[in-house]
């Protein structure tokens, strides 16, 4: 699995995958994906980072990577170092539940913005607060009533919510954007969900349209009886 291919997993006999859209890394997980699919996606991905936040110039109005002094570019491969390792991290600390990291790459020269992807399976008379849950509209003590909107998908119905927390005695403030879906099949009720969470309250607005684009490449199929 190279820098951008999928990452899967699964869920009793039902099997999903994320097949990552251009501009997203799909991130291994320590004991879910063989040690050379690691250090190959830890390789590749330092690459594919440290050129989404070099500074470029246009010319011929072509983008091209500004000439940078020494010391200017080694911040920029230990920030790229740092962004992996911190990916790889948080891909570690989820795989144990069965989910799953994803990574927006070369958004407004950010490093790279990390998206929990995360799926279940329930019954057909759930109610859905779990999902609900899972998504943050309830809960917790956000500054303002979360905001809910409920989206008419093609495979699903889907559900976004996004809220302001206050963190803590740091008293910083957080925001999240979530997306899920539900999609009915003839046994049982398979949920979605995407969440976002950052103290950069300036990209709110962007992770909306960004999650809208992950979601259709989750799949979640049948792979027994």
């Amino acid at each position: 699995m190279g820098a951008a291919e999928r990452t899967h997993a699964r869920v009793t006999d039902w099997t999903w995958n994320v097949e990552p859209p251009a501009g997203w890394l799909a991130v291994p997980a320590t004991g879910e994906d063989p040690p050379e699919v690691v250090d190959r996606w830890e390789r590749e991905a330092l690459t594919l980072v440290a050129d989404s936040i070099t500074p470029q110039e246009v010319v011929d109005d072509e983008y091209r990577n500004l000439d940078l002094p020494d010391d200017f570019r080694a911040e920029l491969e230990r920030t790229a170092a740092d962004s992996v390792r911190n990916l790889r991290e948080f891909a570690d600390s989820v795989a144990p539940a069965g989910d799953r990291v994803v990574a927006a790459v070369g958004v407004l020269g950010c490093t790279p913005i990390p998206v929990l992807v995360a799926v279940g399976l329930s019954s057909l008379d759930d109610d859905g607060d779990g999902l609900m849950a899972a998504l943050g509209a309830t809960g917790g003590a956000p500054l303002a009533p979360p905001e809910i909107d409920h989206l008419d998908l093609p495979d699903g119905d889907g559900v976004r919510v996004t809220r302001l927390d206050l963190g803590g005695q740091s008293g910083t403030a957080w925001v999240s954007v979530a997306l899920g879906r539900r999609a009915e099949h003839d046994d049982v009720l398979a949920d979605t969900v995407l969440v976002w969470r950052s103290q950069d309250l300036f990209v709110a607005g962007l992770m909306t349209e960004l999650l809208d684009e992950l979601l259709p490449a989750v799949k979640i199929v049948r792979s027994g009886p």
